[in-house]
């Protein structure tokens, strides 16, 4: 390989620059986050009935839909759980099986068995189960002068849509403050008076807030869409006539009232004390970028319209920023490798074209193992990271031995021509096999299984992949190097470096 480089050097260095240049690239088009995409064949069913009990939830909902999902393709386990007036029920299949045919499986089961389910049952909601589902970021929304419903309101129907247009986001209902509801109080006791119970109210109110489509009118030029609306405000709410007795009706203040409220608040968000609401952001699968996702909702966010001005907005929880110190440590650790192993050969060799040559390692080695993550369903994240931290004391040790051994030639008196041929050539296969022997050691890695194997995978192939770019490296790129702009042993004597 030494031979090659030396007699074909514009082919290494216009191999080089494409690598630069895929390297490159590839740190700009590969999805950014915290761990690997871990693709585990698993959908998650949830159906709602509100008011109904576990017992109740258990028996007629989870136990009936457990039974029909067994007649899914591949199934390896089903859990559940039974809560009030919601049925959980998660779906494993086994390795391999495609998560997207699964869900479309799952939920094409689920909705043939929805007949069969209590009256009033919502229909299933059926998620493929994803680390993407985990928030990116949370957004706090507070201000004093505003009630808990009115913040809901702004997080929901304001911020979140806003919010919503960042590339790569989504953005789910917000927890916290309470739901906004015109609820109807009344009194048992005037109810049994009026021989009416609860639900002759409930029905009453349901049949006469409606808007219902009247017809359509010519007037003059202008053509008119008519509707009619039965109910627009509170007063109006409750002056709906319940029974008829006689000639009188009563009405709901009859019994009770309408009050502009919220429904009974389930969750409660306080941050530094003081009541809030708080919206997630989630990762959206196909190649988005976390970074990408944070910096795009702090920069939404320092322009929302259609907010009160004293209303504040904060990002309490950053998942990027551990991305971003991940790779200021990798920059760090790859930098002051660079610069201790340039001065140990500044001073040992005392040669500082000879500490250039070992500078193209690192650089190249990262370039070049990003270039090839590129084409592989593969993401820059800690894992990746943190293989690559770990082979960069290898990445130069390849292009020390190479460095050394054709030094040793010069000090024999050969021209860097032949030194480098011959430096390199000697040293290809012990280089090699040490190579191979670092990178066996993470051979036990394709035994893994579940969540470890995705987690490991994604460390050792970068270290194994950066571990044999680097040996190419010290095998073509530095004896190009050395057998160009190293001198003889004479013309150190003559030109001291």
């Amino acid at each position: 390989m030494s031979r090659f480089s030396i007699n074909y050097p514009y082919f290494i260095i216009v191999s080089c620059f494409i690598v630069c240049i895929l390297g490159v690239v590839g740190i700009m088009r590969l999805p950014v986050d915290i761990f690997p995409t871990i693709k585990i064949p698993a959908v998650a069913v949830a159906t709602f009935y509100s008011g109904m009990p576990p017992e109740q939830i258990e028996t007629t909902i989870t136990a009936r839909f457990e039974r029909f999902f067994t007649l899914g393709n591949n199934i390896d386990r089903i859990e559940s759980s039974s809560l009030p007036g919601v049925s959980i029920i998660k779906i494993y299949f086994q390795p391999g099986t495609d998560a997207d045919i699964a869900v479309a499986n799952i939920a094409t089961l689920a909705m043939a068995d929805l007949g069969r389910l209590p009256a009033g049952t919502l229909p299933p909601i059926v998620l493929k189960s994803d680390t993407s589902n985990l928030p990116v970021c949370l957004i706090s929304l507070k201000d004093k002068t505003l009630s808990q419903a009115m913040l809901r309101d702004f997080g929901q129907f304001s911020i979140r849509d806003q919010v919503a247009t960042v590339p790569g986001a989504s953005v789910p209902l917000p927890f916290g403050g309470k739901y906004r509801q015109i609820m109807v109080y009344v009194d048992p006791i005037k109810l049994r008076s009026y021989q009416l119970s609860a639900m002759d109210v409930v029905r009453k109110i349901n049949t006469s807030n409606l808007i219902l489509p009247v017809g359509f009118a010519y007037l003059g030029q202008i053509y008119y869409n008519l509707f009619s609306n039965s109910q627009t405000t509170l007063e109006e709410l409750n002056s709906v006539p319940l029974k008829t007795i006689g000639t009188s009706s009563a009405m709901v203040k009859d019994v009770g009232y309408a009050k502009d409220a919220a429904q009974i608040q389930t969750t409660i968000v306080l941050i530094d004390g003081e009541p809030s609401v708080y919206l997630p952001i989630l990762r959206q699968g196909g190649g988005s970028n976390t970074i990408a996702i944070v910096d795009g909702v702090k920069k939404v966010l320092t322009h929302l319209v259609d907010v009160p001005k004293k209303l504040v907005t904060n990002v309490i929880f950053d998942q990027s920023l551990y991305i971003k110190n991940s790779i200021k440590s990798l920059v760090f650790e790859g930098s002051l490798g660079l610069v201790l192993t340039g001065l140990m050969i500044l001073i040992f060799l005392s040669s500082f074209r000879a500490t250039i040559a070992t500078f193209f390692s690192i650089p190249l080695s990262v370039l070049g193992t990003f270039a090839i993550l590129a084409f592989g369903d593969n993401s820059i994240n800690a894992m990746t990271l943190g293989g690559l931290a770990l082979a960069f004391s290898r990445l130069i040790d390849n292009s020390v031995v190479v460095l050394e051994n054709i030094y040793r030639h010069l000090e024999l008196g050969e021209t860097p021509a032949i030194a480098a041929e011959k430096g390199g050539r000697e040293v290809a296969l012990p280089v090699l096999s040490a190579t191979l022997t670092a990178s066996i050691v993470f051979f036990p890695v394709i035994l893994l299984y579940g969540v470890s194997k995705y987690l490991f995978s994604a460390l050792a192939l970068s270290t194994v992949i950066a571990l044999f770019v680097s040996y190419v490296v010290a095998m073509t790129v530095v004896p190009l190097f050395c057998s160009r702009f190293l001198k003889s042993r004479d013309q150190h004597e003559g030109h001291p470096i």
